[in-house]
């Protein structure tokens, strides 16, 4: 499935330019979740059993601590991700996407595209962000002002 990137006056798009890849998976049920999953939140993929999942910079669980894709669906209700797996999600992967900063989605209050990884914790000459650990997938973040910033 390709997504395609679309600009008007209306809208802040999550994509800013660039092609990009996506592909329908599942999300990983959330027996503690209290909020929402929205559209544009960042997320990991769980290689064990292989379910996405918010992206925690402070796992060391099964890849969830590796930024992989942005949830691209409408918005999963807490009950929805409380009561079990949701299936056929689209989430965008790859391709050389530039991503809108200010539509991304980070799960946890404290994350950012600055955040380091967990998994580079375990080779200190190897420490890697959030932001360019998306990039090696194609995905690049990018720090954008709407035009009405630059009016008269």
């Amino acid at each position: 499935m390709a997504v395609q990137t679309r600009q008007d006056n209306s809208t802040t798009p999550l994509i800013l330019d660039g092609y990009s890849f996506a592909k329908n998976g599942t999300i990983a049920q959330d027996a503690a979740r209290t909020i929402p999953l929205a559209f544009g939140t960042v997320m990991a993929y769980n290689t064990a059993d292989m379910e996405w999942v918010p992206f925690t910079a402070l796992t060391n669980l099964e890849g969830e601590s590796v930024p992989q894709g942005i949830f691209l669906g409408n918005a999963i209700t807490a009950a929805a991700m409380v009561a079990g797996d949701t299936e056929d999600q689209p989430i965008l992967v790859g391709g050389s996407a530039v991503l809108n900063e200010d539509e991304l989605v980070w799960d946890q209050d404290l994350q950012t595209a600055d955040s380091v990884i967990s998994a580079a914790a375990a080779v200190p000459y190897f420490v890697i962000s959030a932001a360019q650990c998306l990039g090696m997938f194609g995905l690049y973040i990018q720090v954008s002002e709407a035009i009405d910033a630059f009016e008269n």
